[in-house]
């Protein structure tokens, strides 16, 4: 026997992977091998059946399910016979042992019906026979995988044949509902199915009806199933009944539910009552969910027993896939109130449940839904507590919410009024203009309005980016042209003049708000098409303010005002700086507590960026170097960019991870407390001790026995002991209080500090954007660079922000290059390479990096002759000389500074990608290497050279000579030293052998070395390392034999 063969059989009993490849081993050696070898091999499988080693039997069972297909020569008979011989226990044997043994005897038949090879219908009844005697054994634990193969068996039987079956198993069988099991309700249940006539004989006599499944029968099922273990496995067993179950034609909703809740009740095995659950709702027709789910359930759920909190938690995901594929809509809205209905009181239960319901709505039932919603925000049903009460409409927003996205911006700008209404106005009765708006029972608590407001910003958030039409570029504008949020201030004018409706804050200066209207109305006499961009957005600035009003008064007036001189100066034409006090007042506005305020910014942005002036972008980079200064070096600042988002709600996937960035945050913050009160506790201590022992010695030294104690005193002195300790005790926790008074305030203004930064990057984000690659953004990129190098930010929200403006950079399309590189090499690239010499930061480097590569792909694609043949001129020269004077001044550093902080990574990256600039790079490096530099500076050189010959260039070929003279000067430098390193001489000896066969494979000439360059390289053979080194003089040798 091969030893491959062998081998493979001890194989088969490691993880997966090994086994199978033992798998096809075994068969293809078979399949070469004699008759004697491949019944030694099937013999040795059916007796490894029975191991309890890992793994064991699953690889042998698999072996021979293969072998048996591929050679159909062996006997089926004769395996199977030898099967039950070393596989059915005889005589006395522990039941470990029985274990082991039937679980051989269970997958060596399971891999004859695989094979297929099972075919004959006499011994398929004798297996029957054979497994049916398995399972009537009592403490069986592997019961599930016997019936699983049973089932397979019998269902290659012809229905003929099932009457020997019924045969087999009638004592069994006869026994009734009499101490069931769940493998004998299976069973009957299979028969059953395949012999109604004889298997219903049976049923009708022992079995209480004519048909096993008939509704009379579910409380003797219950029982069955709420008698099986929570040890048992028995999921074949349960798919049988159940399925059988459902598709009896005695099938009763309200029968089964009382069948499918009797189990729960009471069931021992959780996983039953699951898969219970799970087969009845799957088999339950839509119309029948709602009576199902909202009826039965309900009035179950109510009932207090310890399995409910688990279960229910369990049958969540089962629940929320069934309702969730629902199709008819009417049908899903009827689950969707009945739920609504009673989730006040078992919220934390079928939320999930509610998620998964309204995320499956599509648009057609999005406005009903939301109508429901808003009735149920309205009003709540069985609100059990006031705080239930207020996270149930929190709820209802959140739903509609998560819902808005499938809606059309009309139904939005309805919900975002509704909303608007709750929010500042307190409805005492209704209205016809304002039908949606009803008196709420109970009334909202603080709580709920706060979360109403938030909800509302993010709503205005989403009008401002609908757009009338797909062809249309204006964001935030309805069907007639003008904005959404103008439609909702018209019902503002409505609002404030209704006595139904009183405001929940009285508006000060009421002049103020109504004078808006006149510089309104004046932009909207302006047809859409003839307005400017800075007419849109002075018109949407001033609308929001105005909505503000209503919320921040102080705030509103401040920002009208500064709005007001703006557009004045803009529509008078005075001067032209008008602009900049625009970008001014909008940078201003980034620092407001106002969400709403801080989001219209950057959508007003948008409209006046195309063209800005340098002193307008100035303005912007200021900012953000201001916000740079007033951060503390070293501190890294978390993550709580996300808040105005977070304030949102559900505006943006990004709003999680914000949130989470912000809890770690605190939680830093949380473990700084800490360890400062335990300081301060230390202090107290101390401070507490001091005071003792100044009262002590002072009444020492009052007293005339210089012994006397504390405890010799009088009362009288204790109290003043006490009220000095008191004292000491009060100034103490002040003091506690005002430190963390001052952290609280540091913190927010960290948190300040980081939304202002946010913003305006934004605003950095669109004007690159905007304007593309070109000479503006060169200005700008070197200050983000800064950024991301500050260790400041050397991470979070900040930090990922400037990366996405770079990336979206470098994804620019070819009609937003339009950089002039002339003067950019002269103003700003020096900026750039400054900063990749100085910087430490690896991805401020990278970034650089990639920026000189783009400003160098656009210069060569400029000069890139068009429809031409592309040919080599008198212009390649100098444009490889501009290209490379990008780079010299970091090649420069990286060889001359011998504390440089760059990689050569990124010298690899510029051979790589600029082709144009390799010969360039190879005169800059040969010199230096020839100059009188350190060992370690020459033999970076020489590992550039190195990545310039693996890539074959033909333009590197006129500096072979400079090659070689760079290469023996190194090497004779190396060989003068006391100590020379092989490692150093090897690579030097490579590069030369390296570039006589990369000219080779060019088809180019080499010219030979000079008499200098060949002496030195004999010497590498005579000196005494290569003594100890062969493989240096074999490198000689090479080299001197390629170079004659």
């Amino acid at each position: 026997m091969d030893g491959a063969v062998m081998q493979s059989f001890y194989d088969l009993a490691e993880n997966k992977p090994t086994s199978i490849a033992a798998v096809k081993l075994l068969v293809e050696k078979l399949q070469t091998t004699a008759q004697g070898s491949i019944e030694y091999s099937w013999k040795r499988l059916v007796k490894g059946m029975s191991s309890n080693r890992k793994n064991a039997r699953q690889g042998f069972a698999v072996a021979l399910t293969e072998v048996l297909t591929q050679f159909p020569d062996i006997k089926v008979q004769d395996v199977y016979s030898l099967c039950k011989e070393v596989n059915l226990p005889s005589g006395h044997v522990s039941q470990k042992e029985i274990r082991d043994l039937y679980s051989g005897f269970v997958f060596c038949v399971s891999a004859l019906q695989r094979s297929g090879r099972l075919q004959d219908v006499a011994l398929s009844l004798e297996v029957v026979k054979d497994l049916l005697s398995i399972l009537s054994k009592k403490k069986l634990s592997i019961k599930e995988v016997v019936f699983k193969v049973l089932i397979d068996v019998m269902d290659s039987l012809p229905s003929e044949k099932i009457v020997q079956v019924i045969e087999f198993a009638s004592e069994e069988l006869k026994l009734g509902w009499v101490q069931c099991s769940a493998e004998r309700l299976a069973l009957m249940s299979y028969l059953e199915k395949r012999d109604s006539v004889n298997a219903g004989k049976i049923v009708k006599k022992h079995w209480n009806f004519s048909h096993l499944h008939h509704p009379q029968n579910y409380e003797n099922i219950a029982t069955v199933l709420r008698g099986i273990h929570s040890e048992d496995r028995i999921k074949p067993q349960l798919t049988v009944i159940l399925n059988s179950c459902a598709s009896s034609s005695y099938f009763k909703v309200k029968k089964a539910s009382k069948f499918f809740f009797s189990v729960m009740e009471s069931g021992e095995n959780k996983n039953t009552v699951m898969f219970t659950m799970a087969h009845f709702l799957d088999h339950l027709p839509d119309d029948k969910i709602e009576s199902f789910i909202c009826k039965n359930m309900s009035s179950y759920l109510q009932k207090p027993h310890p399995l409910v909190p688990d279960c229910l938690a369990s049958m969540t995901e089962t629940v929320s896939r069934r309702v969730s594929s629902l199709k008819d809509t009417d049908t899903k809205l009827s689950v969707a109130r009945s739920l609504l209905a009673m989730t006040p009181r078992r919220a934390s239960c079928l939320h999930k449940v509610l998620d998964s319901l309204f995320e499956s709505f599509s648009s057609d039932v999005t406005e009903d839904c939301i109508s429901m919603l808003e009735n149920f925000f309205i009003e709540p049903k069985n609100e059990t507590s006031s705080k239930l009460t207020s996270e149930f409409r929190n709820d209802c927003l959140s739903w509609v919410m998560q819902i808005i996205k499938h809606s059309s911006s009309k139904i939005l700008h309805q919900f975002t009024k509704f909303l608007f209404i709750y929010s500042y106005f307190e409805v005492k009765g209704e209205c016809k203009e304002f039908p949606e708006a009803k008196p709420p029972s109970p009334k909202f608590s603080r709580a709920t309005i706060d979360f109403c407001k938030t909800k509302f910003n993010s709503c205005l958030k989403l009008l401002s980016s609908q757009s009338s039409d797909e062809d249309s570029k204006r964001k935030g504008v309805a069907e007639d042209g003008r904005y959404w949020i103008y439609h909702l201030m018209s019902s503002s004018l409505l609002l404030v003049t209704n006595e139904q409706f009183p405001m929940l804050c009285d508006i000060t200066g009421f002049e103020e708000w109504t004078a808006l209207w006149s510089v309104i109305d004046e932009v909207e006499a302006k047809s859409p098409e003839s307005r400017s961009s800075e007419e849109w957005a002075f018109e949407l600035l001033f609308l929001h303010a105005g909505i503000l009003f209503f919320d921040e008064q102080e705030q509103a007036r401040i920002v009208l005002n500064d709005v007001f001189q703006c557009y004045e100066k803009h529509k008078i034409g005075s001067g032209d700086d008008w602009k900049s006090i625009l970008v001014d007042l909008l940078i201003s506005i980034l620092s407001y507590e106002s969400l709403m305020l801080r989001n219209v910014a950057c959508e007003c942005f948008k409209m006046v960026c195309h063209d800005l002036d340098s002193s307008s972008i100035q303005l912007i980079m200021t900012a953000l170097e201001s916000t740079d200064n007033d951060e503390e070096t070293g501190e890294e600042i978390e993550d709580e960019s996300g808040s105005d988002e977070s304030e949102d709600g559900d505006d943006e996937e990004s709003s999680d991870e914000d949130e989470e960035d912000i809890e770690e945050e605190e939680e830093e913050e949380d473990d700084e407390d800490d360890d400062e009160s335990e300081e301060e506790m230390s202090e107290d201590d101390a401070v507490v001790s001091k005071v003792q022992e100044d009262k002590i010695a002072g009444s020492d030294n009052e007293s005339e026995d210089n012994d006397i104690n504390l405890s010799d005193a009088d009362e009288e002195e204790l109290k003043k002991e006490d009220i000095v300790l008191g004292a000491a005790m009060k100034g103490i926790m002040e003091l506690k209080k005002e430190k963390q008074m001052e952290s609280e305030q540091k913190a927010m203004k960290k948190i300040k500090l980081v939304h202002f930064k946010i913003k305006i990057l934004d605003f950095v984000d669109i004007i690159i954007k905007d304007i593309g690659f070109s000479s503006t953004t060169m200005n700008i990129l070197p200050k983000l660079l800064q950024l991301v190098a500050s260790p400041v930010v050397s991470s979070g929200p900040v930090y990922d922000k400037v990366l996405g403006i770079f990336k979206s950079m470098f994804a620019m399309k070819s009609d937003k290059l339009t950089i002039d590189f002339e003067e950019s090499l002269k103003s700003d690239v020096p900026a750039i390479q400054d900063l990749i010499i100085k910087s430490t930061n690896r991805k401020a480097q990278q970034l650089a990096i990639q920026t000189l590569f783009m400003l160098c792909k656009v210069h060569l694609n400029e000069a890139e002759p068009k429809k031409k043949k592309r040919r080599l001129s008198k212009k390649v020269i100098p444009m490889a000389d501009k290209i490379h004077s990008v780079f010299s001044p970091i090649l420069k550093d990286f060889l001359t500074n011998k504390n440089t902080k760059q990689d050569k990574n990124l010298l690899f990256q510029i051979i790589e990608r600029l082709p144009i600039v390799r010969n360039n790079l190879v005169q800059d490096v040969t010199t230096f290497i020839n100059q009188d530099a350190t060992i370690y500076s020459k033999m970076q050189g020489i590992a550039l050279l190195q990545r310039v010959l693996s890539f074959a260039d033909k333009s590197v070929h006129p500096s072979q000579d400079q090659i070689m003279d760079a290469v023996c000067n190194s090497l004779s430098r190396i060989l003068d030293n006391e100590k020379p390193s092989p490692h150093h001489i090897r690579e030097c000896l490579k590069l030369s052998l390296k570039l006589q066969t990369v000219f080779t494979k060019l088809e180019l000439s080499i010219n030979p070395l000079n008499n200098e360059n060949r002496k030195v390289i004999e010497s590498v053979g005579v000196v005494d390392i290569s003594a100890k080194f062969p493989d240096l003089g074999n490198l000689s040798m090479k080299i001197l034999s390629a170079y004659k």
